[in-house]
């Protein structure tokens, strides 16, 4: 079977999970004998064309350098759907291609390839068909309930502090015109849905499509490839010095939705040191408060996705702070392969794939948030992380196999 991937971001260029969850499943099925092509974008420093593991990519689509600055985004819109539909045709022409599979915005590209008569998949793993902003962050306080429209976004989107992953800024919030081409760009993305078959990444993805009138049969989870994480788990004799400072973490967007601003105001009297990785529109101000509060946090950079386990494998508590409701939650299952405890926010898909017995937090809740730390810096220490059987339904086996089996039954 000849699948052809298409993706705007793949490996190394990361911007998110569902980059690496792509990267994962690709290797995951040529592992298995499939034919495995991914098309996406071309960025300067990497080749237009190479050969990993079994993937063939083809680097030929052409968007913006990021989803974070508001020229690139508007690169992103113009540039990326007419780019798919040029590119697919060309590589129909150059091998063949039994089936084509979208990640994320690309399915936008679907109502015009779907005279190629091939089967149509879409993994839904985020909001951009589901949400005009992107993240169903209803006015930036609470987790959105309904169905959009017009009447419904443009009071939305005056009252959201950010927008997608840029700050909502003065020409952003009462630029009428822009406002409604964002509406637009949404509701094509939305209506493009209707011509695949959409496989969502969890339960409650699965529920949003069902509100909007969707049908996903298959919840197919994102890949956590366990062993990358439990094989740097730090000895749990291994005894620290009486006075070294327990370690929390923070992986993630340095963006509001994502809750890192709530973090930092929860670690106000706590004897510990936090460790924060991302970049966003909100670092200058976190910066700010870290001074101001005399907080033993620092932020850094963000580091390639080979880099990861040994940041677990340095920390003691992984703080997953999102405001939005999340569609899936890999770091918290990344972080519990590799021994650690995890608290994390109780919105969106976070609850279906901790275990019992988790630590949930109400999601903005400060004082909660600042109580659950006193509680997790004592107990952390005998915390041993998820046995690899619970994580059994997430390895590149079983999640290829399943995606295979769709595959199969749709031709």
């Amino acid at each position: 079977m000849n699948i052809l991937f298409i993706s705007e971001y793949y490996p190394p260029k990361v911007l998110g999970g569902g980059e690496i969850n792509l990267a994962s499943i690709a290797k995951g099925l040529a592992a298995q004998g499939q034919k495995v092509l991914v098309l996406t974008s071309f960025f300067p420093g990497l080749e237009r064309y190479e050969e990993k593991e079994g993937v063939k990519i083809y680097r030929r689509l052409k968007t913006g350098v990021t989803p974070s600055g508001f020229l690139s985004n508007i690169q992103r819109r113009l540039l990326f759907p007419s780019s798919i539909v040029r590119e697919v045709w060309k590589l129909t022409k150059e091998t063949t291609i039994d089936l084509i599979h979208f990640q994320g915005t690309s399915v936008i590209a679907a109502p015009k390839l779907k005279h190629l008569h091939k089967p149509l998949f879409a993994t839904i793993e985020s909001y951009p068909a589901l949400c005009p902003k992107g993240d169903r962050w209803y006015r930036g306080k609470e987790e959105c309930k309904v169905v959009c429209s017009v009447a419904k976004f443009l009071p939305c989107q005056a009252h959201s502090p950010e927008i997608g992953k840029m700050k909502n800024k003065w020409y952003l919030k009462y630029n009428l015109p822009l406002l409604l081409y964002i509406y637009w760009y949404y509701r094509r993305l939305n209506k493009a849905l209707g011509h695949c078959q959409l496989i969502s990444i969890s339960r409650y993805v699965q529920n949003l499509l069902a509100q909007h009138r969707f049908q996903s049969q298959t919840v197919i989870p994102n890949i956590i490839e366990a062993d990358k994480f439990s094989s740097v788990r730090k000895e749990k004799n291994q005894k620290r010095e009486k006075n070294q400072k327990l370690k929390i973490l923070y992986l993630g967007a340095l963006i509001e939705s994502k809750g890192p601003q709530i973090l930092l105001q929860a670690l106000k009297g706590l004897d510990c040191h936090c460790d924060l990785y991302g970049d966003g529109v909100l670092k200058e101000q976190l910066q700010d408060m870290i001074v101001q509060n005399g907080l033993d946090a620092e932020i850094h950079p963000l580091v390639s996705y080979e880099q990861v386990p040994e940041l677990y494998a340095a920390a003691d508590i992984v703080a997953y702070p999102s405001l939005w409701p999340e569609p899936f939650g890999r770091i918290p299952l990344e972080a519990m392969a590799a021994g650690k405890m995890v608290m994390a926010s109780k919105i969106g898909a976070i609850p279906e794939v901790m275990p019992l017995g988790s630590v949930l937090v109400a999601p903005g809740d400060v004082e909660a948030w600042h109580q659950a730390l006193q509680t997790c810096q004592k107990n952390c220490r005998n915390y041993f992380g998820l046995r690899r059987e619970s994580l059994h339904q997430y390895t590149p086996t079983v999640v290829s196999s399943q995606l295979q089996k769709r595959y199969e039954a749709a031709r």
